[in-house]
């Protein structure tokens, strides 16, 4: 016989509601205006578009292919655009997904009590929304990894290991795997039925047993813990690596008329511009 939702019990815990909106609100003002600044100096070395002159289709085309699928990486080396491709659509997918709560929040759709959205009590939105992290979760996860190993094992010849660098990957990594494990502590305490949706996050459970209030003053410490780190890569990012990773895609399109008028950068030959194999890889 088939097991049939009808609504699910979250496990309800404290968290220091006041601490998060100034620490995050604190943290995005500081990331707003540091991206000011940066975007400020670096519109100036901008480009000029030239005339279209009917070529939108053309130009279209290099600025999709360049922001969602990073071409100009890919003809570059394959490894490196899967590892970028893992960390952007990772990092976006979760954006995402907490600016699409924070939207149906403040439409009223999740109908939001002290510690969990209504949204999440339905099946149907427990399990899209578990699925969407989860998976954009692990794909951030996995090119933190590959990222990792392409660093400190592989070590290619164009690789610096600028302790900036570092830091942000450590960052990153911190902030996925901690809320792995908050994914994970609140799963064990959930059915099979329902923790299953959860599919990576199960996986990351903390040894041992634990009682109900034992277990909320863990998701306590966790979620706090997470939300802290991710203020912290915030305040951090516009001095990183993620930043160029981020907003080189949109400059490229920005330039899109220009790269298609020369036509000699990179549109649409790639292959005589590769580099060596030993300096792609």
């Amino acid at each position: 016989m088939r097991y049939r939702l009808t609504q699910i019990e979250l496990i309800d815990f404290p968290k220091p509601w006041f601490l998060f909106k100034l620490t995050m609100a604190i943290s995005l003002g500081y990331m707003a205006f540091a991206l000011f600044r940066k975007w400020r100096g670096w519109s100036r070395g901008l480009e000029e578009p030239v005339a279209a002159s009917g070529n939108f289709r053309s130009i279209a085309k290099i600025w999709l292919a360049e922001v969602f699928l990073h071409r100009q990486l890919l003809a570059l080396s394959f490894s490196r655009w899967v590892n970028h491709f893992l960390i952007f659509y990772g990092f976006i997918g979760l954006a995402l997904l907490s600016l699409i709560a924070l939207i149906l929040d403040r439409s009223g759709y999740l109908a939001l009590s002290n510690t969990s959205p209504q949204f999440y009590l339905d099946p149907t939105g427990y399990m899209l929304m578990k699925l969407w992290g989860d998976t954009f979760g692990l794909m951030l996860l996995s090119g933190l990894i590959l990222s990792g190993i392409r660093r400190f094992l592989i070590r290619p010849v164009q690789q610096a290991n600028n302790p900036m660098d570092v830091v942000l990957l450590a960052l990153l990594f911190l902030v996925t795997f901690s809320g792995f494990c908050l994914e994970g502590l609140r799963a064990s305490l959930l059915p099979a039925e329902i923790a299953r949706y959860s599919y990576v996050g199960r996986f990351f459970t903390l040894p041992g047993t634990f009682s109900l209030e034992q277990a909320r003053q863990w998701l306590t410490a966790i979620w706090t813990f997470h939300f802290l780190l991710v203020a912290s890569l915030f305040a951090y990012l516009p001095h990183s690596k993620l930043m160029h990773s981020l907003l080189a895609p949109m400059v490229i399109g920005m330039n899109a008329a220009t790269e298609h008028a020369r036509k000699d950068l990179y549109w649409p030959e790639m292959k005589k511009y590769r580099p060596a194999r030993s300096l792609r890889d």
